[in-house]
């Protein structure tokens, strides 16, 4: 199986075994790792936009190669307010309108929304991670049967099974993950 793509029914890793996450396919064109986390990052974290548009359009491009049925809507996953204002964008709607725009798939910007802040994700270990997310997302208004949830990095797979599962609860039947990158796979761990 290619590292960077989850698919449900597909081989999975241990921890996915173990416990099967709420989503149904996750499609990434690249894994976190140089120089792609330092492009990211710059988009990120320092605004620099000019490295994020063209890492969509090479996802975009990797989608439209794959001869599957596109979803019926792209969710960015939101932020919360607080912290949007403090970075000056969502890098999550940017990369979902940037798709939208080459793809044709319509973005519900409200979608879904943060209903608290919760802490910082990247220094929380999986387990951490599922518990700050309890509770930290909700589903606006009624959404199509299958969707694609758009983020920029795939870490743990806590934000995207926390939302998958919301997702599910409400109606949606098949949930994808589109993102620019994922962190490789590691082995099961009790962390």
């Amino acid at each position: 199986m290619d590292p960077a793509t989850y698919q449900a029914g597909a081989q999975r890793c241990g921890r996915c075994l173990a416990n099967p996450p709420a989503f149904d396919r996750v499609r990434t064109p690249w894994l976190y790792a140089f120089p792609v986390n330092r492009l990211i990052g710059r988009f990120k974290y320092r605004g620099e936009r000019v490295y994020g548009r063209p890492l969509a359009e090479m996802l975009a491009e990797q989608l439209a190669n794959t001869g599957t049925c596109y979803p019926d809507c792209l969710l960015p996953v939101p932020m919360h307010a607080e912290r949007q204002r403090q970075r000056g964008f969502n890098q999550a709607e940017e990369i979902a309108f940037w798709l939208s725009d080459r793809l044709t798939i319509p973005v519900r910007r409200n979608g879904l929304t943060r209903t608290r802040q919760a802490d910082p994700q990247s220094a929380l270990s999986r387990r951490q991670r599922q518990r700050n997310l309890r509770g930290a997302f909700r589903v606006q208004g009624s959404l199509p049967a299958h969707v694609a949830v758009v983020d920029d990095v795939v870490t743990t797979g806590a934000t995207i099974d926390e939302i998958a599962r919301i997702l599910k609860r409400a109606g949606v039947e098949t949930v994808e993950v589109w993102a620019l990158a994922r962190t490789p796979v590691t082995p099961l761990t009790t962390r």
